[in-house]
């Protein structure tokens, strides 16, 4: 066989090459020399693996099939697929042992065979993770540990399941049996809960209770339950509960922070109008006294407004205070402008020290502090002025002022800039313009 000629070798490698290139430069960003320049662009970030990748085949193979599927992982959690009835699982392949064993463990849990079911499922959870199998012995494992009084493994169990599982189908019983693992431990400290509410202090060493900081495991749970479903039943319960706590804590300024996001995160909430006023009420408390920052109470007069736009119907009950509230809030911020006038007069500034004792009788003419702030300004009327001496920056009695006057009349008042200047518009400059 003749070989071919040498025009036509190098046609065939350039078309091999034309091929490679195009093959590479597909404009969906999945050829090949994309694929490898965005896995080796270090300035942006790390460069993915092959096991990230998921394609573990050679060089050639990867040019020649660039979309090739990824292998499917036998114990891949089910995908979701958007059908005419919204969001549904995808089918998984029958197990016929998982389903045995988890049977075996729910008939323990039906028997009230607790720790043997227990037991069972902390087995198939750990086994069948990332399946559904798994995702229903995690959820059973919890409710196990639940209903034996181990809070804090339920609770733990709980919280694996949502990290493990985030678009658990369990996810509204979970919030519930958190926020009753809160309320539990937060009564151990409430005067108000009834006696069989309470548990003992040995119930730190069986599992009902924290050994340590069972307050702040219990807000923690209730973060949970507000993040975990935040738009769910218990979610604005969980930050009423949080801010009631700091509340009788004796910290305010928590707790107004908690009423706040009450107050915006569920405008529809039946313990609004509540917080609202329990908002004001940290508020002012929070106030420490003219020497401190006085923000909460501008924060307060806001909520005391907003309040009465949004609850007309509650004038009768609650107008009277909020209208005292707001003379308080007044009178408060009567006294600080009275401390800072008083700070610029020890310190020698007249002039500030009158602008500030000014303001009272201006806008609070009803207040104690206004006749106060009136003597101040007869005593400063009297006080010596400190001389003010002229910039260095100014200019000399009938010398050049760069700044005086207009663009025109400083060119014209420089020296060696007489008439014989050319003005805008005229002589050789009218060309330019």
């Amino acid at each position: 066989m003749a070989a071919a000629p040498a025009h036509a070798r190098r046609s065939g490698w350039f078309a091999g090459l034309a091929l490679v290139f195009f093959a590479g430069c597909q404009t969906d960003g999945t050829g090949v020399l994309t694929r490898w320049r965005m896995a080796h662009d270090d300035s942006l970030t790390k460069g993915i693996t092959r096991e990230e990748e998921g394609d573990d085949r050679n060089l050639m193979a990867r040019w020649l099939w660039p979309k090739a599927p990824k292998p499917s992982d036998p114990n891949a959690p089910p995908a979701l697929v958007l059908g005419p009835g919204g969001w549904n699982v995808t089918k998984v392949a029958p197990n016929p042992e998982a389903d045995a064993e988890f049977r075996a463990a729910e008939k323990l849990f039906q028997q009230g065979n607790l720790p043997e079911a227990e037991k069972e499922f902390a087995k198939i959870a750990k086994k069948r993770k990332s399946t559904p199998w798994g995702e229903k012995a995690q959820y059973y494992l919890a409710e196990t540990q639940y209903q034996r009084g181990k809070y804090v493994a339920a609770h733990d169990s709980y919280e694996a399941l949502v990290t493990t599982y985030p678009g658990t189908k369990y996810l509204e019983k979970l919030v519930a049996r958190e926020y009753a693992i809160a309320q539990a431990w937060l009564a151990i400290y409430d005067p108000k809960a009834k006696p069989e509410q309470k548990m003992n202090w040995y119930d730190r060493f069986n599992g009902r209770r924290p050994v340590l900081d069972t307050n702040g495991n219990a807000l923690s749970a209730l973060e949970h339950v507000r993040h975990h479903d935040p738009s769910g039943p218990l979610a604005d319960d969980a930050v009423l509960r949080i801010a009631d706590h700091h509340y009788a804590s004796g910290d305010y300024e928590s707790a107004s922070v908690y009423y706040d996001q009450l107050i915006t995160d569920h405008p529809k909430s039946s313990f609004l109008h509540r917080a609202q006023l329990a908002s004001i009420d940290s508020k002012m408390k929070a106030y420490l006294g003219p020497q401190y920052d006085g923000a909460g109470l501008e924060q307060a007069r806001e909520v005391v407004k907003q309040t009465m736009a949004t609850f007309p119907e509650h004038q009768a009950s609650t107008g009277e205070d909020l209208y005292h509230t707001l003379d308080v809030i007044s009178e408060q911020q009567a006294e600080r402008t009275y401390w800072v006038g008083s700070y610029y007069r020890r310190t020698g500034h007249v002039a500030s020290a009158e602008y500030y004792f000014a303001k009272i009788p201006q806008l609070w003419p009803n207040s104690p502090w206004s006749s106060k702030a009136k003597a101040q300004l007869a005593q400063l009327a009297k006080m010596p002025r400190p001389e003010t001496k002229p910039s260095k920056m100014m200019a000399p009695p009938g010398g050049y002022d760069p700044f005086g006057g207009s663009f025109g009349s400083s060119i014209m008042g420089m020296p060696g800039m007489g008439m014989g200047m050319p003005m805008m518009g005229q002589g050789a400059g009218a060309g330019m313009y």
